[in-house]
């Protein structure tokens, strides 16, 4: 029987009838939402991915039209380069003027320094040397202890084993003055803050991949500890967040410090698989990833140091075919160099094409203005959009280009 709106029921203002089960959902659905919002405002969130910087879409590498000039300033830099040549150890000027010998019989493939009284370090064929102002050498660290890389800033020196024959992760710290050795677990490559008692190497899970040397595999890291002397080090970005980043299997090639120890550059892939450059803070968190071009492979990072602000700089090479395992110096084929700056994001390539081609030698200017590309043919001077030649050539690997000369 229906009822009308004049209806007892209807109008009665008493209590309505309790009805519990509906009661019942409309309180689960009340908790619910309060739970979902309260775990939406307590429970972080992930952090976006950091950006990705974009190069041209194209198999090649990027291809560039630069003004080439006739370099015949020596005040460029700021200081002289420092060269292998024939043996030996030199310094000369950006311009080609004014080249000496450093030390006699050292076919150095690292420095570190010199300092202020003129000392620097250098890796000869595995053997971590010491270089005095008047170019007389002495070893450093264990005699049987033989270095596959070497970093530093001043009298503190990594170095880090070359794995045949020895452990991957036997690394040494060393005192250039004294002598002392002292071991730290971690291997090839390593790096050094320019300004910081902070330093970088390789950790485990190592792997041997064919394609980094000709006719045999090599053991890399797939992992990237920072420390500082007298500290254990610590994982900064282990295998999973490589692997992650920079794609299935993928090992650490190349490591570079910023000047302050606050930012690392991480180059990692897979020979046969793409290359890219991870920008990572010494928190943990990515700033950026740096894709290279096809074929492409680090073949040296490094970061300016110019009136506090800084950049860094990748040498890619091309890699593909049988120039994967070719020695920098023998490999007919070009590269790119590719400059990023943490400030704003902004990206940039310096050099190009003919320039790269067979280059085996890169380095910062102490002032932070120009790149330094050795090959073969000579060493080019590297500027936003001037590609600059030695007045006077100049030849041998450049291995850096410090503030000050060697007395």
């Amino acid at each position: 029987m229906g009822r009308l709106l004049g209806d007892p029921e209807v109008w009665d203002d008493s209590p309505a009838r309790p009805r519990p089960a509906v009661r019942g959902l409309v309180g689960l659905a009340t908790g619910t939402l309060a739970g979902l919002l309260l775990a939406f405002a307590v429970v972080p969130r992930p952090a976006p991915p950091p950006p990705e910087v974009r190069l041209p879409p194209a198999a090649e590498a990027p291809r560039l039209q630069v003004e080439k000039q006739v370099l015949y300033s020596a005040g460029l830099g700021g200081g002289p380069l420092l060269v292998s040549r024939s043996g030996r150890l030199e310094q000369v000027n950006a311009d080609g003027t004014d080249r000496r010998v450093v030390a006699q019989n050292l076919r150095a493939s690292a420095v570190v320094g010199p300092d202020r009284a003129g000392v620097l370090a250098a890796m000869d064929s595995g053997v971590v040397t010491r270089v005095e102002a008047d170019g007389t050498t002495r070893r450093l660290g264990p005699d049987d202890f033989v270095a596959g890389g070497l970093a530093g800033a001043g009298r503190r020196l990594l170095a880090c084993p070359d794995p045949a024959g020895q452990p991957v992760d036997a690394g040494l710290l060393l005192d250039a003055a004294s002598g002392r050795a002292s071991p730290v677990r971690l291997g090839c490559p390593v790096a050094w803050a320019a300004r910081g008692e902070v330093f970088a190497g390789t950790g485990g899970p190592w792997a041997r991949l064919a394609g980094f040397r000709r006719g045999t595999t090599a053991p890399r890291g797939g992992s990237v500890l920072v420390g500082r002397p007298g500290r254990r080090p610590r994982v900064l970005l282990d295998a999973r967040r490589l692997r992650a980043a920079a794609g299935p299997g993928a090992v650490v090639d190349g490591l570079a410090l910023s000047p302050d120890g606050r930012l690392v550059a991480v180059s990692a892939g897979r020979p046969g698989r793409p290359w890219r450059v991870l920008v990572v803070r010494s928190d943990g968190r990515r700033l950026a990833s740096v894709p290279l071009a096809e074929g492409h492979r680090p073949a040296w990072m490094g970061w300016s140091d110019r009136q506090g602000s800084t950049t860094l700089a990748v040498a890619a090479v091309d890699r593909r075919g049988d120039l994967a395992t070719a020695d920098l110096a023998a490999r007919q084929g070009t590269g790119y160099v590719l400059a990023w700056q943490p400030a704003d994001g902004g990206s940039r390539v310096l050099a190009s094409g003919v320039p790269m081609v067979a280059a085996d030698g890169f380095a910062w200017s102490s002032d932070g203005d120009s790149v330094a590309v050795s090959s073969p043919a000579g060493v080019l001077i590297v500027k936003p959009d001037v590609v600059y030649s030695t007045a006077s050539p100049v030849t041998g690997t450049v291995l850096a280009w410090p503030a000050q000369a060697a007395p």
